[in-house]
């Protein structure tokens, strides 16, 4: 371990996180942790003063890898900015790739954060209706684009678009660990997109 200790902080991150996707947070103990990572109560308590400590970082190091995979996702896509309605599919189809070549079934924090609200303080639940909103806010945003060279066949609502986008996403994630089935996540996200081609068309 390096002087600053990140390597010690990032496998208390990197442990905890696996552990509450599999247990939730409040099934998640200090003890457990200590018996993943090999460390000393001492070492743990010397990088996070409390478990709710912990929570915060566990969700503020989820987030910033959210957003970076969202920027990730925005850049492959700009080859496209030019026709934002290709773009658009171009961003959907990023993500049915990236589910696609998952080899595990993916968990997410905000869906066991947010079924455990009583653990959590006010800071924590809004970064976390921030970070579902960013998404919502760039989806709404591309759609935005597309109406200016294409029209709708039936009357839509961009922002609920928008949250239908996240919805498949996160819901997914959970019936996917459901029933134990990892492709359930990409094929949602391929109805997604195949209702996208039907539901706009090009302004004539």
């Amino acid at each position: 371990m390096g002087r600053d200790g990140k390597p010690t902080r990032a496998k208390i991150l990197t442990e905890s996180k696996n552990l509450v996707l599999q247990n939730g947070f409040a099934g998640t103990t200090i003890d457990q942790i200590l018996g993943k990572t090999g460390i000393t109560k001492g070492a743990f308590f010397y990088h996070f003063k409390s478990k709710s400590d912990l929570a915060k970082a566990l969700i503020e190091e989820y987030i910033e890898n959210d957003k970076a995979e969202l920027a990730h996702a925005l850049k492959d896509t700009e080859a496209y900015i030019s026709n934002p309605f290709d773009r658009l599919l171009h961003f959907v189809q990023w993500f049915i790739d990236l589910l696609t070549e998952l080899e595990e079934i993916p968990g997410c924090l905000y869906a066991s954060y947010s079924y455990e609200p009583s653990h959590f303080n006010d800071d924590i639940k809004k970064y976390i209706s921030e970070s579902i909103l960013m998404w919502r806010g760039v989806f709404n945003q591309m759609l935005t684009e597309v109406l200016k060279s294409h029209t709708t066949k039936m009357e839509i609502d961009t922002k609920s678009l928008a949250d239908h986008f996240v919805v498949i996403l996160e819901g997914s994630f959970i019936v996917s660990k459901a029933i134990n089935r990892k492709e359930i996540s990409a094929k949602q996200l391929k109805h997604f997109k195949n209702y996208l081609e039907i539901v706009f068309e090009q302004k004539t």
